[in-house]
């Protein structure tokens, strides 16, 4: 299947924005979930989205097939490394369809997304992704990435 790039249009922006609630929700642990107010979170994920949306920086970008049927999605930008002050290329949000995992969409995805940081200058790629999604590591390990920091939390209740 041949996969084309575009920039996602203002139009896109409801769907995407739909996506990234999804499985951010998704990806919250559980035990975080329960005392969230799920409405007042995702309003707060819709801020967060609009937000890197606007900045200068960032880019979305849509995967299709050759018939225009929507595959998935990436959004990037530029992150900044607190520790030593280098700033770099992050993946803060990357999406495929359902019904197209598992084949080779999300590698073609992050593919895209290197490129275009490093046609930026960016001398590096990262992105955070839950613990607990497991297909999602497979593919970024598969891709050539690797656990540099580790966030931890533990309850005190």
């Amino acid at each position: 299947m041949q996969v084309v790039f575009r920039d996602a249009k203002k139009t896109d922006l409801p769907l995407i924005q739909r996506f990234t609630v999804e499985t951010g929700w998704k990806d919250i642990p559980e035990n975080q979930r329960g005392r969230l107010d799920r409405e007042k979170w995702s309003r707060h994920m819709v801020k967060v989205f609009e937000d890197f949306a606007k900045r200068k920086d960032s880019k979305i970008f849509v995967a299709e097939d050759e018939k225009h049927v929507f595959l998935g999605y990436f959004f990037v930008g530029e992150g900044f490394d607190t520790m030593t002050g280098m700033t770099h290329g992050f993946i803060y949000d990357i999406f495929v369809a359902a019904e197209y995992r598992g084949k080779g969409i999300g590698k073609t995805l992050i593919e895209k997304a290197e490129t275009y940081c490093r046609e930026r200058g960016y001398p590096r790629i990262l992105l955070m992704v839950s613990a607990e999604n497991q297909p999602a590591i497979r593919l970024y390990t598969k891709t050539g990435f690797k656990t540099e920091h580790m966030y931890m939390g533990k309850e005190l209740g």
